[in-house]
């Protein structure tokens, strides 16, 4: 998989344009562009989840009652909702912004805004479609999607990855994840008292987010051993779990080390068991654990339903300590080599240093791979000619990634860039603090 994002002054974001592959790093400064870039990432890669919810309603004509309605016009109508959910009113945008998403030749989407007539300061969203999708728009309106079973759907999700070249499943996992487990016993509480105007004050990608947890709650109630013990007498899944049994364990064994415990949902709540065999609800345990318990919930979910996804995750280095960072930085790259895609959003130097010694070890020539697996496992390696790193400053995008000697690897400068100024203050300040008086 190899799409293309260019953006244009939309957010933050003056000028950008980059390929996105199987494993994609995004860093730099704060408030430069990183989400943004990652949010119209989410925007296109879910419009294929759009057109199925459209079928999966009954079509254009049931959804409106109109028999005139066309995929083309409801599709977009749905997506210009979607986008002014995720980036704000088009109106407070400048005129000339536009965005093209490119999933294979042939096939694309451009955003672009247009000024009304009669209020030319105003600019509103406006959607071409490539031909080829224009033409799969054609396919569907002679289609019938009532009571669509699941063999017709499996059919077209089959067809919509096809056109998409994309056979994976978005999850974004947002930033500010301690939040949303602080206030996990008044989850259901907030999503079933609010409205819908209400609802959408919400922010759109943390709302998606939290309906997939409180959806997978239930299914931890005995902890993810738990969960393997009772796919272990389901055929159906204890195939699945087989494909991937070697990963999940790794992330058990990565997900232990980093929280202390296992995660259960007992009684209503949310807990996490300590190797004492003692509890601590979840909303009192650390902001760190909080941080990381639905990262690695979510993980080993799709783990284990072998399940392919796209991960979009912002910051998986909040409020963890270095070694933690490390830990989560291998188990990014650990859902890469499950033939699953990760693009990822960071700061932090040890989340950077980590993937450069993981591309290293994905560079190691055949005869000496043996001797290095026993010290890196192998499902951690990171492949370069599939990974691409940027760095987003000033709303521009730079590429990250630099190859010397026949080695690739993220500038290094990117890594340490804070750690050269911080040391270069400390020699300056010591020279003071050893000058004898008079020179």
């Amino acid at each position: 998989m190899s799409h293309k994002l260019e953006m244009f002054h939309i957010g933050p974001i003056e000028q950008c344009s980059f390929c996105i592959d199987n494993f994609t790093v995004l860093t730099g400064p704060q408030a430069n562009g990183k989400s943004t870039i990652a949010k119209a990432v989410y925007f296109f890669k879910t419009i294929k989840q759009d057109i199925l919810n459209i079928m999966l309603q009954g079509g254009p004509v049931s959804i409106s009652g109109n028999t005139s309605a066309t995929w083309e016009h409801t599709l977009k109508q749905r997506m210009k909702d979607k986008f002014m959910q995720l980036f704000g009113s088009s109106w407070a945008m400048q005129h000339d912004m536009h965005m093209t998403y490119t999933y294979a030749p042939g096939v694309d989407i451009h955003i672009y805004l247009d000024s009304n007539i009669d209020t030319p300061s105003r600019n509103y969203i406006s959607i071409n479609f490539s031909n080829k999708i224009e033409d799969y728009f054609l396919d569907l309106q002679v289609c019938n999607f009532t009571n669509m079973n699941a063999e017709q759907k499996k059919h077209h999700e089959t067809r919509l990855n096809k056109l998409f070249a994309d056979q994976f499943e978005t999850v974004f996992i947002p930033a500010g994840r301690n939040l949303i487990t602080l206030l996990s016993t008044q989850l259901n509480y907030i999503f079933t008292s609010l409205d819908e105007p209400q609802l959408r004050n919400i922010d759109y990608i943390t709302r998606r987010y939290t309906e997939l947890i409180l959806k997978l709650k239930p299914m931890f109630s005995t902890g993810m051993n738990g969960i393997l013990s009772d796919a272990a007498n389901e055929p159906t899944r204890e195939k699945l779990y087989k494909k991937n049994r070697p990963a999940i364990h790794l992330l058990m064994e990565k997900a232990y080390e980093v929280m202390g415990g296992e995660y259960r949902f007992v009684d209503g709540e949310e807990r996490l068991y300590l190797s004492s065999g003692k509890y601590v609800k979840i909303n009192l345990a650390s902001s760190g654990q909080q941080e990381v318990i639905w990262i690695f919930n979510l993980l080993f979910y799709y783990l284990l339903e072998d399940k392919r996804i796209f991960l979009i995750i912002e910051e998986p280095e909040s409020h963890l300590y270095p070694s933690s960072q490390q830990i989560m930085a291998e188990v990014l790259a650990l859902m890469c080599t499950s033939k699953n895609s990760v693009l990822v959003t960071t700061h932090s130097p040890y989340i950077l240093g980590t993937f450069n010694y993981l591309l290293l070890a994905g560079q190691i020539p055949t005869e000496h791979q043996t001797d290095v697996s026993k010290h890196i496992h192998k499902r951690f390696w990171i492949t370069p000619n599939s990974s691409n790193a940027y760095y987003i400053e000033k709303g521009t995008i730079h590429p990250a990634l630099c190859s010397d000697d026949d080695i690739t690897l993220i500038q290094n400068e990117l890594i340490d860039g804070a750690s050269t100024v911080i040391n270069e203050q400390s020699d300056f300040l010591l020279t003071y603090l050893y000058k004898q008086e008079g020179e």
